[in-house]
């Protein structure tokens, strides 16, 4: 549809993002079109005001008649917004969809949008709390990328505060050996973590020890809790970077909160003195104030909290990357943190305004533990997936034993398959409880369908791999004979690139996830109405095989974009 819709804006050039506000209208009116294909251009409201003029003009432009056959213009109507159809010759129509070979690269966007997501804390294991952040993010930056937007993902991890003072103390209170920290040092530092703040809750000394050791590392007094705070660092990476493989999430920068310690944002503090945010109060802390709110940024001791921390980020990260757009992925409880965080800053530089920041928010999971109901930490959860997955194919009747592929690798896929959906198919602001039984089902709307509709195309189409796709037109008068699971699927088909666009709009990963799903039906429907393997004609089958090839490199595509890995046998 690439070519499709390039023709239209063409003609159109004023108008911002009209090529993907172009959409596939709803089933109902297709059959009132007499399932003739048409894109349509509902007017926006911020356009509203324009709509006579617009009308007009769209009336006496002429468009491509490759691709249009004819322009119709219907005024707005009560509450029903004006719109534009663009009716499309049919032929043009079904080839830009189902041949790939038809259709261009997207367009790179100008525009570059930095992410940060996932950013869980040094030396610990990583919780499913943070489960949520990292694969909306990661998903969210895929689909900005898609889209031809440069894009930025950043993982902002937690190494600072008097927990890391607690976390030195709790190794001396354990007596670890460089043995022990050597053979699972993300584990033993967790532990010693508990140990160190079980202590500090019976004893204030031991609170105000590790204020003293995070004082002394951040004025760069302490060499030797320097290096292991560097080695704490080394292991976390190295800990996180076997779960992020497994979750298809990946970064292009690693940043720590420590590179923003008070000797290092000296000059940002100075900053918000000269523009006078900054206010000292008379217990000798400082303050900024922001809706009539007063919120310390230094203790009373000198260091920095992490306000202060995430402005100076933020101001590097502007100078660094002179993005477009900065989208933070974190839960909704620090939605006051990031309207400071956002007013502050902004408030420092011209360059920056609260339309370029964004706070992805979004509600917990509930119940996401193993079957137990003891572990918290996602590598347990994720392993508890995959051994499901394991004990159902073992038990399957349909399970064929097959040499060909690891057993292993595959169950584990599937099993991350079916938590990552689970979660991506939730409107991100809601909290809601995680159901074993729900999420492995392989006929509900869940990963493990994704998989399934994958395999199940992959299948048919090895089985006649010796036709040459490529040679092979693509005919509307077929389709338009066919049962009517064929036009379905086409027109399914050829909603892909809006309800990505969808996705990316309303930073709602659930949309994408929903359009994938519909696929997955539409495509079911029609390998049951239109068969290839039974079919005598040549030309039907071919006309088939075409639409189903279509139908797996874009569920393909879907599933890529939501962090998996697609599966050719399950």
């Amino acid at each position: 549809m690439i070519r499709i819709r390039r023709s239209i804006c063409k003609q159109l050039p004023q108008l911002n993002n009209i090529y993907n506000a172009l959409e596939i209208p709803v089933k109902k009116q297709i059959l009132q079109n007499g399932h003739r294909p048409s894109l349509e251009w509902i007017l926006p409201s911020a356009v509203a005001q324009q709509e006579d003029e617009l009308l007009r003009e769209v009336n006496g432009l002429r468009f491509d008649d490759t691709y249009i056959e004819k322009v119709r213009t219907v005024p707005s109507s009560g509450r029903n917004a004006a719109k534009v159809e663009f009716q499309l010759h049919p032929q043009a129509f079904v080839e830009n969809v189902l041949r790939n070979k038809s259709n261009p690269p997207p367009q790179p966007n100008s525009e570059h949008v930095v992410v940060e997501y996932s950013s869980p804390n040094i030396a610990k294991p990583f919780h499913v709390g943070h489960l949520r952040s990292t694969i909306i993010g990661n998903v969210l930056a895929n689909l900005h990328q898609h889209l031809g937007y440069r894009t930025t993902r950043l993982n902002y991890l937690g190494d600072w505060g008097t927990q890391f003072g607690l976390l030195a103390l709790g190794v001396e209170l354990n007596n670890v050996s460089d043995k022990t920290m050597q053979t699972s040092p993300i584990e033993t530092l967790y532990k010693a973590y508990v140990v160190a703040n079980k202590a500090a809750e019976e004893s204030p000394e031991i609170t105000q020890q590790a204020r003293d050791l995070f004082t002394a590392l951040e004025a760069g007094t302490d060499e030797k809790m320097a290096k292991k705070w560097q080695q704490y660092r080394q292991y976390t990476i190295e800990d996180l970077s076997k779960v992020y493989s497994r979750l298809g999430v990946h970064f292009d920068s690693y940043e720590w909160e420590s590179q923003y310690s008070q000797q290092q944002i000296r000059a940002v503090l100075d900053r918000m003195r000269e523009a006078d945010l900054l206010h000292r109060e008379s217990d000798g802390r400082e303050i900024v104030i922001v809706d009539g709110r007063r919120i310390p940024v230094i203790k009373s001791d000198g260091s920095t909290l992490y306000l202060a921390r995430d402005i100076a980020a933020l101001l590097t990260r502007l100078d660094r990357f002179d993005f477009s757009r900065l989208l933070y992925v974190v839960d909704n409880g620090q939605a006051d943190h990031f309207n400071a965080l956002f007013k502050t800053a902004s408030s420092l530089s011209d360059r920056l305004s609260l339309e370029n920041l964004q706070h992805v928010k979004f509600g917990r999971i509930h119940g996401m533990s193993t079957r137990q109901g003891t572990a918290i930490f996602l590598k347990d959860v994720l392993d508890e997936a995959r051994d499901i997955m394991r004990e159902k194919r073992n038990i399957s009747a349909t399970t064929k034993e097959n040499t060909s592929f690891d057993d292993e690798h595959v169950c584990d896929i599937l099993g991350v398959s079916a938590v990552l959906v689970n979660v991506l198919k939730q409107r991100r602001q809601r909290d809601y409880d995680f159901n074993w039984k729900q999420a492995l089902q392989v006929n509900g709307d869940t990963g493990i369908k994704l998989q399934y509709t994958h395999c199940r195309l992959n299948n048919l189409l090895e089985n006649f791999k010796e036709v040459d796709l490529e040679d092979i037109k693509p005919s509307w008068d077929h389709f338009a004979t066919e049962p009517l699971e064929a036009l379905d699927l086409v027109y399914e088909l050829a909603r892909f690139d809006q309800n990505v666009w969808q996705s990316k709009e309303q930073l709602e990963t659930c949309v994408l996830v929903n359009y994938l799903f519909g696929l997955c039906n539409a495509t079911s429907r029609a390998l049951k109405r239109l068969p290839v393997k039974q079919e005598a004609c040549r030309q039907k089958q071919s006309q088939r095989l075409l639409l189903f090839h279509a139908a797996k490199k874009t569920l393909q595509q879907g599933i890529q974009i939501l962090g998996l890995r697609p599966l050719d046998q399950m």
